[in-house]
């Protein structure tokens, strides 16, 4: 958002809680006000003109679309951290993007070339489906409303463009007229394909400074889009047969958004992606197949993940974008083959470790080829070799020698999407691998053979984000969390639930953690909204409950002994970035946050290094680093670990030759090993 004018003397001075401090910007439906939140924290307050707000059935949409708003992904949007009604004014409080819109930027420095064009029409398609994802048709999709952050361009006004279903433009219309595709002109409900065709209309603009369809007046250019080919003149020739098809007339025949992000980032021709069908309205149910085709929304209150899950991610600092298929089943695309194919060696010569590596070194060079994208992580031992578990964005599991990164086995496969965590565990002496991915289910698998045991579990409502495996008197079984808010707890063996649902009852369960308190089995959970809860596993009884942990989401969890005391360490979200530690009994903070990381700490492990020290190690997802921390004095063990050009999911701790190492994952599909032996650095 541009910077704020004055507020005028009829302009109110506070809001709900709080203090406004300028105008950012009058439109049709309302005000929206630079604010400042009881902490200090600048934010952005929209409010409703008075004369929608004094309808009932608008008063009604507005504070149920909100709550649909909230479960947009943050790293694409302004995310909305608040709403109300105070005063008989509405209001929706979101972060505040300091930066000029698209249409501001283009009018002062001109149209948007190279490189930064490419990154901006990435961005933006990976902001429109995850908004789809969450049920929302955005419907305003305009230069005015993307917002050119200073960590990339931002979404807005989604939410408000949702709510506002009868707002409308001289015409009778809603949304802006340059950027309206045929079927809204001719009273057919907007669906994701005018989404597209509105995305490519921005991008017209953005890269010549000129509209796709123009016109002296909004009649004229209403006809325009109607009857005439678009203004693709000064549009680069890499981009204008993609624009070209996102403004076809038929909204049928506009490619996905699955499409478009595949062309542009894999360089292939637009008509060689194959499926071509923009996605359904909410709620349609995917066709048969393992993998539903691009652009198609979950099912109601299947909410997306913020982060691919969460396709969903952040952007690099200083506007450097990152590629992020952000929930958009490009399964095929990024793996290069189907679930279960043959295993291609050519990218990939496995090596052994090499023993006695310094400290912050890798081990070996890491073995690409298998997942294209993963997503999890966790160390086990097979026929007295240590292995590692690896869950892929392209819904499958694998088991690979951690010394050569070797497969053992071809990839499990059966999750339908994103596998989100996995654990390892023991079932009747058997190693087995538990998964938890986008479909909603727990699935356990056999780690020798490769074959699942027994039948998926599937409890969660949504999208199950976090597994860890457990014991509860005597019986091994699985912890799982999701985007249904609840923690559940099933037997490894049978599958059965053993006990109720727990949670906190106020958002997305993003990770969990299975530790111990006075011998009891103790579960760490934490929430979307910075909630951390610690629960008796046996009995479902909570024990402690840290609110307002992190000022963003708990992106990741782990348990460990600090001084013989349980501890808990949680990583934060978007908004927090640090490494905190809790006491597991109580839900005391010990000691102050770690801070260094740029970006989520998305992967967080615990373990200790040779020297008997307890140290956590975390992965910054976007800052491209794993970092080494002093779990006793918060401090940091050498430099961080760089990741050169790859995004950060996972990491996990084991051993090679008895010697500790950190590993870790992501978006480049490479699993790398680092070593912890000594001689450690000096602090």
């Amino acid at each position: 958002m541009s910077g704020p004018r004055p507020l005028a003397e009829n302009d109110p001075r506070q809001i709900g809680d709080y203090r406004l401090i300028g105008v950012l910007g009058v439109g049709g439906q309302g005000v929206v006000y630079l604010g400042q939140a009881p902490s200090g924290r600048r934010v952005a307050v929209k409010t409703l003109h008075a004369r929608m707000a004094s309808e009932p059935e608008a008063l009604d949409r507005f504070l149920r679309e909100t709550e649909i708003a909230r479960s947009v992904a943050a790293f694409c949007t302004a995310r909305v951290v608040d709403a109300g009604i105070a005063d008989r004014t509405p209001y929706l409080v979101s972060e505040y993007v300091q930066g000029p819109s698209l249409d501001e930027l283009v009018t002062r420095e001109g149209p948007r070339t190279g490189g930064g064009l490419d990154r901006l029409a990435i961005t933006t398609l990976v902001a429109l489906d995850a908004i789809h994802r969450a049920g929302i048709v955005h419907r305003d999709f305009k230069p005015g409303n993307v917002i050119m952050g200073q960590e990339g361009p931002v979404v807005i006004d989604f939410g408000i463009a949702r709510v506002l279903d009868h707002s409308t433009t001289g015409s009778g219309l809603i949304g802006t007229p340059a950027y309206l595709a045929p079927e809204q002109l001719n009273g057919e409900p907007a669906g994701a394909a005018s989404d597209v065709f509105a995305w490519a209309a921005t991008m017209v603009y953005a890269a010549t400074g000129h509209r796709a369809f123009s016109g002296a007046v909004t009649a004229g250019v209403l006809n325009a889009i109607m009857t005439r080919e678009p203004d693709l003149s000064g549009v680069p020739d890499r981009l204008r047969p993609l624009l070209a098809a996102g403004l076809a007339k038929d909204p049928a025949s506009r490619p996905s958004i699955g499409d478009l992000f595949t062309a542009l980032t894999h360089e292939t021709p637009l008509q060689d992606t194959g499926y071509r069908r923009s996605a359904p309205p909410p709620g349609n149910t995917p066709p048969p197949g393992n993998t539903p085709p691009p652009g198609n929304a979950p099912p109601p209150g299947n909410a997306p993940r913020r982060r691919p899950s969460g396709l969903r991610k952040a952007f690099a600092a200083a506007g450097v974008v990152l590629l992020i298929p952000a929930a958009l089943w490009l399964a095929s695309a990024l793996a290069g083959g189907l679930p279960g194919a043959t295993l291609s060696t050519a990218d990939a010569t496995p090596k052994p470790a090499t023993t006695g590596a310094p400290f912050g070194a890798l081990v070996r060079e890491p073995v690409n080829g298998w997942q294209a994208w993963v997503l999890s992580l966790a160390v086990g031992q097979w026929d007295g070799r240590p292995v590692v578990a690896s869950g892929g964005y392209d819904g499958t599991v694998l088991i690979s020698d951690l010394a050569t990164g070797a497969p053992l086995h071809s990839p499990f496969t059966g999750h339908q999407g994103p596998v989100w965590s996995v654990a390892t565990g023991q079932v009747n002496g058997r190693p087995v691998v538990v998964s938890g991915g986008r479909d909603g289910t727990v699935r356990v698998w056999d780690q020798t053979t490769g074959e699942p045991i027994g039948r998926p579990f599937q409890g969660h409502r949504g999208s199950v984000e976090s597994v860890a495996v457990g014991q509860v008197n005597g019986r091994a079984v699985a912890v799982s969390g999701g985007l249904d808010g609840t923690v559940q707890v099933s037997d490894l063996a049978t599958g059965d639930r053993v006990g109720d649902p727990v949670g906190t009852g106020r958002g997305w369960v993003l990770s969990v953690a299975v530790g111990e308190v006075n011998g009891r089995p103790t579960v760490v959970s934490g929430d979307v909204d910075g909630t951390i809860l610690m629960t008796d596993l046996a009995t479902g009884t909570p024990m402690a409950r840290r609110a307002n942990a992190h000022e963003g989401p708990v992106e990741s969890a782990t348990v460990a002994r600090l001084g013989g005391r349980p501890v808990a360490i949680s990583g934060g979200g978007n908004g927090d970035h640090t490494v905190r530690v809790w006491d597991l009994a109580t839900g005391e903070p010990i000691g102050r946050p770690f801070r260094g990381h740029r970006s989520w700490a998305l992967g967080l492990a615990a373990g200790q290094l040779d020297d008997g020290r307890p140290i956590v190690v975390s992965g910054g997802y976007n800052d491209q680093t794993v970092r080494v921390w002093d779990l006793a004095t918060g401090k940091p063990i050498g430099e961080p670990l760089t990741v050169q050009g790859g995004l950060i999911e996972t990491v996990a701790i084991g051993h090679l030759d008895g010697r500790p190492v950190a590993v870790s994952g992501g978006d480049d599909g490479k699993v790398r090993v680092w070593s912890l032996s000594s001689p450690y650095p000096s602090p």
